[in-house]
């Protein structure tokens, strides 16, 4: 779990323990899988040291710290440690950093994206008052159909977005059996290998609904919106 170092905030989850993350999957995001193969290096405290470029010129230091678990460091470019990710118990570690995000993989392996930061929105003029009119007779609450989507994994998903506590995201069987549920109060869960979750989109209160594949294709990952929609996918390089 990414620890803070810095006055910027790296948040983390490890899925293991069920811990909210805040994962953050714009469409105009990219992997930073195309960077060059990692370097090795020799600690004799630590053991031996892979280095991982990151999507923001930052490094990821991954060392094995036992069998089948592994330890990231994250070091800025100006050689200051930010954080630190760790994957155990066959489960990756993940990490958001001022729009970078960071998967640390079960193998040992690690993939980045950076999401574009938007402008800042100028402050309008306040606009005159208006004139008070009477009240409207109120209608009645309109009813939310929920949508479906086929996920990659097989299964299906349910998207309820007007709920009493904020958007809620169900998966299922192809008969109908539930597997899991996502909402705003239990972000993450896990399924088979597969990692389902609910991101924030940061300036825009809006959510994002994420599948991730778990180690079997190294961190693959799709990106719905709350109608159902496929708006993303990222496919991470095979080792």
């Amino acid at each position: 779990m990414l620890l803070n170092r810095r006055t910027r905030v790296l948040r983390t989850a490890a899925v293991a323990t069920g811990t909210s993350v805040a994962l953050l999957l714009p469409a105009a995001a990219a992997f930073a899988d195309d960077a060059p193969r990692p370097v090795t290096g020799q600690d004799q405290d630590q053991g031996q040291v892979s280095g991982w470029p990151l999507a923001d010129g930052s490094t990821a230091q991954v060392r094995q710290t036992g069998e089948g678990s592994y330890s990231a460091d994250i070091v800025g470019r100006d050689g200051v440690l930010i954080g630190s990710l760790t994957s155990t118990g066959g489960r990756p570690g993940y990490g958001e950093n001022n729009g970078l995000h960071i998967v640390l993989q079960p193998d040992g392996t690690v993939s980045s994206w950076k999401e574009d930061v938007p402008a800042p929105v100028p402050t309008p003029e306040p606009a005159p008052k208006p004139v008070p009119q009477p009240k409207p007779a109120p209608k009645p609450a309109p009813h939310h159909r929920s949508v479906q989507a086929e996920l990659p994994d097989g299964t299906v998903a349910t998207f309820a977005r007007h709920v009493k506590d904020g958007p809620r995201v169900q998966v299922s069987s192809p008969n109908g059996k539930r597997i899991a549920t996502v909402d705003s109060r239990h972000l993450t869960a896990q399924h088979r290998g597969w990692t389902y979750g609910l991101a924030v989109q940061p300036g825009k209160h809006a959510y994002r609904f994420v599948v991730v594949d778990t180690p079997k294709q190294g961190g693959d990952s799709w990106v719905y919106d709350l109608n159902g929609k496929l708006v993303a996918e990222y496919h991470a390089r095979k080792r």
